[in-house]
């Protein structure tokens, strides 16, 4: 008879505690590895990556960036008409141009494609080079066909240090010295447009870095140089 009041009793006291674990944050997150004190507004901190998000981004070691060539231009110029519709692989933020024939980019246009282009964890707006961002509208305009309409998926721009440090002490083999940190280079997809193939177009239409990966392609404005 007191083993069943005592059964009776614990039985109680969990249902009524039962709530309270319900409610009760996790000492630690699995699923993002996040702790009970951790900075959850942080986005280097919640954010989880994938392939898409450059978390592995064998960009080859440049050892001394204060010795690049810059190789300025004074503007940058639309050949042909071309209906550019831009989307962030990792926020889905998405921006559109439409630029007619013979067109020179603005000042506005440049400061809204450096806003797109911003580390999208910290939210820093880098002044992007614009040699990469010549050869990378070069790209667009030979992939739009005959409509002038191009769709593209960016998967990386501009990023901080701190984040770059963040990817090194995550990831492997991410470039101490990125060509990203300096905004020199741009990581993109063009849907419909095999990686081989656009790798090709993109070596054809730079003097720069052309890094060739499973989803994406790596262009920069720094030395001639190619991977994959």
């Amino acid at each position: 008879m007191a083993v069943q009041k005592k059964i009776t009793r614990r039985a109680f006291f969990s249902l009524a505690l039962l709530p309270t674990f319900v409610d009760a944050k996790p000492l630690v997150d699995f699923n993002r590895g996040l702790g009970l004190f951790s900075d959850q507004k942080n986005p280097i901190s919640n954010n989880k990556f994938t392939g898409l998000e450059l978390y592995n981004d064998p960009e080859p070691e440049l050892r001394n960036l204060g010795a690049l060539k810059s190789n300025r231009i004074s503007h940058i110029q639309i050949n042909k008409k071309l209906n550019l519709h831009l989307v962030n692989s990792n926020t889905k933020e998405e921006i559109s141009f439409q630029f007619p024939k013979n067109y020179k980019l603005s000042n506005q246009d440049l400061s809204k494609l450096n806003s797109f282009l911003k580390d999208w964890r910290t939210n820093e707006i880098k002044n992007f080079d614009k040699v990469v961002l010549n050869d990378f509208l070069k790209v667009c305009l030979n992939c739009s066909g005959t409509n002038s309409i191009l769709s593209v998926n960016v998967h990386s721009g501009f990023r901080s240090k701190k984040t770059n440090e963040y990817l090194r002490r995550n990831s492997h083999k991410v470039a101490q010295n990125s060509m990203h940190i300096l905004g020199k280079a741009i990581d993109f997809s063009i849907p419909g447009t095999g990686i081989k193939n656009l790798a090709k177009i993109v070596r054809a239409n730079t003097k720069g870095g052309v890094g060739s990966y499973q989803t994406f392609v790596h262009l920069d404005s720094g030395p001639h140089r190619t991977w994959s």
